[in-house]
């Protein structure tokens, strides 16, 4: 694995420091793609720093130090980048950390009107960097950090800002030279429990080392299943879950219109409309209804299988 004293920049010789109690390389957390100092980077950096410095001091391993920080948008399919509209930005919130080891993914939630600050959510995944085939960036207007994993699964974070996507590039020609000897059994990434970091077994909602309980996807199911917006008021996004009950509300209640109107139907004087009529549009509205749920199933098992700690 690449040393805590990896050369980045041939203009700067490694400076190991210390920020907030996290280990770090001045020369490489604050300088930009070509090795100068730069205010913005820096203040960004000691932002970034400022609001994940627990989980940072707790998680970075003996030898392990940081060597960049940068924010940008977790993997999303296109199917969900359309579906969410505007608020796959504040979902899908991440910022990658690079160390000499590995890449950990935090991912973060907005704080305050404009979303400058943030917060950590307690999702954690590890990506070691033996363990990635392939690591490329690309784009201009838009850039993207493309992975692909020895198990063959590819991911791709977006909506980098182009001065890290330079600062990126330069950060993996200098950190995957040789990794590949270090592959591990994971072969991809894992995600970590946010209490004791061990590694987490996908779709296995309790931490085997310190018991940790996370949200279940049966339990997301049951609730979307049965409550208007129920899946997304378990999985903690409730804007999505009050959009949601509204439309699902609204379509129970049409739902229910048609079939208080079949009931009665018999009683009418005249039938300009005949039950044929009715239940053609009790299957459609039914349709659409399903439709709605299977959507938030869908959404939902994506923040699930994330592990979302649950409370206590």
């Amino acid at each position: 694995m690449p040393a805590a004293d990896v050369v980045i920049h041939l203009n700067q010789a490694p400076r190991p420091g210390s920020h907030n109690g996290v280990r770090l390389r001045e020369d490489a957390v604050f300088t930009d793609y070509k090795g100068e100092e730069s205010k913005g980077v820096r203040k960004r950096a000691e932002q970034a720093l400022r609001n994940l410095q627990d989980v940072l001091t707790k998680v970075l391993e003996p030898q392990e130090t940081v060597l960049y920080l940068a924010r940008c948008q977790a993997p999303a399919s296109a199917f969900e980048q359309f579906a969410f509209g505007w608020y796959i930005y504040k979902v899908t919130g991440t910022v990658l950390v690079f160390t000499n080891r590995r890449l950990l993914d935090l991912r973060i939630k907005p704080k305050g009107l404009f979303g400058q600050d943030f917060e950590w959510t307690l999702c954690l995944r590890s990506i070691r960097w033996g363990d990635l085939v392939d690591a490329k960036v690309s784009g201009w207007l838009s850039p993207t950090l493309a992975l692909r994993y020895r198990t063959g699964k590819k991911e791709s974070y977006w909506k980098l800002d182009r001065g890290n996507a330079k600062k990126i590039k330069v950060l993996l020609a200098a950190l995957l030279s040789g990794a590949a000897a270090e592959a591990t059994p994971a072969q991809g990434v894992v995600s970590l429990c946010p209490t004791c970091f061990a590694v987490l077994t996908p779709r296995v909602y309790q931490c085997g080392q310190c018991g940790q309980v996370f949200k279940d996807e049966k339990t997301m199911v049951r609730r979307s299943l049965l409550i208007p917006g129920g899946g997304y008021f378990y999985t903690g996004h409730t804007f999505l879950g009050v959009g949601d009950f509204f439309v699902e509300a609204y379509l129970l209640l049409l739902l229910l219109s048609v079939g208080l109107a079949l009931l009665t139907l018999p009683s009418a004087p005249t039938q300009d409309v005949t039950a044929a009529d009715f239940l053609v549009s009790g299957v459609f509205i039914a349709g659409i209804l399903a439709v709605e749920k299977w959507g938030t199933i869908h959404h939902c098992r994506r923040f699930i299988r994330d592990f979302i700690p649950t409370k206590g």
